[in-house]
């Protein structure tokens, strides 16, 4: 198959794959255990932390020496440095996936494993589950309503475009972007790191605010929410501030369908 112009002979149903990237998601839910994966940034950070056993860790970026010692059949590269694909491809075939959204990435890994059924079963099975969601949404009024995801990360604050939680909200349960958020979009700005001066120009009806267990995170919350700005956000005089850990922050299937049972 062609990739970033190069042909690749994918074996017929591999069965050592090894999956270089930070959706690892994509590949379980299709009902496929990669034999290694870069686990050593997102192994503690995803909620699917239970079913990542039993699989190695090859870092990242990627150690080529854990890779070649896996002896794998196949290695799926998922990432934004085309440079890595090279040195991979002489361990064994290397696809690149492209920098697709959830579903989208999870498709293409499915086409190329010969996967495409388990991955129509898997969709039609989140979309039933949306729609449960959307009814109670409907119910309270909160169909169609702007929404802004919030991500804070030691100091910093960021406010997500198109990725991570952002991804169900806009593309599954119907919220709409914020305009300023909307122009990230449409400038394919994936987050941005925003000042609390700004807030107002970035919150919208709901305002989801992820945050990880970090003791300077923390303490970045409590002033944020002790400020006399926050204090002032219709989304939070109206009492619809949604607080939740940061791993919710991924698309890959796996974290979107157990998101809407936390949602």
């Amino acid at each position: 198959m062609p990739t970033q112009g190069r042909e690749v002979t994918v074996p017929v149903e591999p069965q050592r794959i090894v999956y270089v990237g930070s959706d690892p998601g994509d590949l379980l839910a299709i009902g496929v255990k990669p034999a290694g994966a870069s686990l050593s940034v997102i192994g503690t950070q995803v909620d699917y932390g239970d079913l990542l056993e039993g699989i190695a860790d090859v870092g990242y970026p990627a150690n080529l020496e854990k890779i070649t010692a896996l002896d794998p059949d196949l290695i799926l590269y998922n990432d934004w440095d085309d440079q890595g694909v090279a040195p991979l491809a002489k361990i064994a075939a290397t696809v690149a996936i492209g920098q697709n959204g959830g579903f989208d990435r999870m498709r293409e890994i499915a086409d190329v494993l010969g996967k495409k059924e388990a991955a129509d079963a898997y969709i039609a099975s989140y979309d039933d589950k949306v729609k449960q969601v959307k009814d109670r949404l409907s119910e309270e009024g909160k169909q169609g309503q702007t929404a802004t995801v919030l991500l804070l990360m030691g100091k910093t604050m960021y406010v997500m475009g198109h990725q991570g939680l952002s991804v169900t909200l806009y593309d599954a349960l119907g919220y709409v972007p914020p305009e300023k958020v909307k122009a990230m979009i449409g400038k394919d700005e994936r987050f941005a790191e925003i000042s609390a001066e700004v807030l107002p120009d970035y919150i919208g009806d709901q305002l989801y605010l992820l945050q990880d267990g970090e003791a300077e995170t923390k303490k970045q919350a409590e002033e944020l929410l002790a400020g006399s700005l926050w204090k002032t956000l219709p989304a939070v005089r109206n009492g619809q501030v949604h607080t939740l850990d940061s791993r919710w922050n991924f698309d890959d299937p796996v974290t979107r369908t157990r998101l809407l049972d936390e949602l």
